[in-house]
């Protein structure tokens, strides 16, 4: 998947380049039709330039005067442009990104991936893999503030507080992963409360690491296993199943189909622990109502604390206080 958007992306930035060029070549067009001296004046610069180098290259010494020469000719080229209505620069070489002049690279000897690349790559990385294309929800930029920080009920601490634990946890774990104390995590809590976005910048910060990241809401995943059920879309199934990490949201409210929902989550549940797979599922289910809805088999997999980290939280929801 990287390599193919990268891929993309670069057969873009050369047609960019393709564009740049079309586009100066339709100024100098327009110039030379409105204003024959601009392109003389151009003509000249050059020759000097040339000249200049190849003196330098016989060994022997440029005209002192050059700099000051090629001086008044820019100086009179701009003038002429914003005499006839353009901008001094505007025979300039066109480029969308002046850093890396639409290559994507830049930098001398060492050339890097300039900002520009980098996040459109992971703009439509994001996107592909089920983030969408806001780059905003990351660890980074969650905020603490719009937790109470009244102490719960029967707890001696605040729901900001555990707030703040609960992050520290999802980023260790993903800075930890596939190392960390378990491969699986199980965000359990009302709606409202944070899991999603937690979600979203563990799955942003393996995506930095390079692991393959997929993420998914249960009801997708189930329309998904529906069809590979009744022999459609078995290679996109398997793609759910093979990604180094899953997030699945919402456990719980995708429907339940007579043979279809608790297998196939078994099946992937199942499968992924027996290939080391990592996977974080959210459900606003409680325990007990896990064990009804998906059958002690499923249950028991998902809060066995040697396979699967159970992180609970509560408090009230503060969608409304974030706005």
């Amino acid at each position: 998947m990287r390599s193919e958007i990268l891929r993309e992306l670069l057969a873009e930035y050369e047609e960019q380049r393709r564009e740049d060029t079309r586009e100066e070549d339709r100024r100098l067009a327009e110039v030379t039709a409105k204003c024959p001296e601009i392109p003389e004046l151009m003509r000249a610069r050059e020759g000097l330039i040339y000249g200049g180098m190849r003196s330098i290259l016989a060994g022997t010494q440029a005209s002192d005067d050059l700099p000051q020469r090629m001086e008044v000719m820019n100086r009179r080229i701009a003038s002429l442009l914003e005499q006839n209505g353009w901008s001094a620069d505007y025979l300039d070489p066109v480029y969308r990104c002046k850093v890396c002049r639409d290559t994507g690279y830049a930098g001398e000897p060492i050339r890097e991936t300039c900002p520009c690349l980098k996040g459109r790559f992971y703009e439509r990385l994001y996107k592909a893999i089920g983030l969408g294309e806001d780059s905003s929800q990351s660890f980074d930029s969650f905020r603490l503030d719009i937790f109470p920080d009244k102490k719960l009920e029967g707890r001696a601490f605040s729901q900001r507080d555990m707030m703040r634990m609960i992050r520290k946890v999802c980023e260790d774990w993903a800075d930890a992963f596939p190392k960390a104390e378990t491969r699986d995590m199980l965000l359990m809590g009302q709606s409202g409360l944070g899991k999603t976005f937690l979600m979203r910048s563990m799955a942003k910060r393996l995506v930095e690491r390079g692991y393959q990241v997929l993420m998914v809401s249960a009801y997708r995943f189930l329309e998904v296993a529906r069809k590979a059920y009744f022999g459609q879309g078995a290679e996109e199934l398997e793609n759910i199943i093979g990604a180094d990490v899953l997030f699945i949201d919402d456990m719980g409210v995708e429907p339940l189909m007579e043979n279809i929902t608790i297998p196939q989550w078994y099946n992937l549940i199942n499968e992924r622990q027996t290939r080391g797979r990592g996977t974080v599922i959210s459900t606003n289910l409680m325990e007990e109502d896990l064990r009804k809805r998906y059958t002690e088999r499923i249950a028991s997999r998902l809060m066995d604390p040697r396979q699967c980290r159970l992180v609970q939280f509560a408090g009230e929801d503060v969608r409304r206080r974030a706005e």
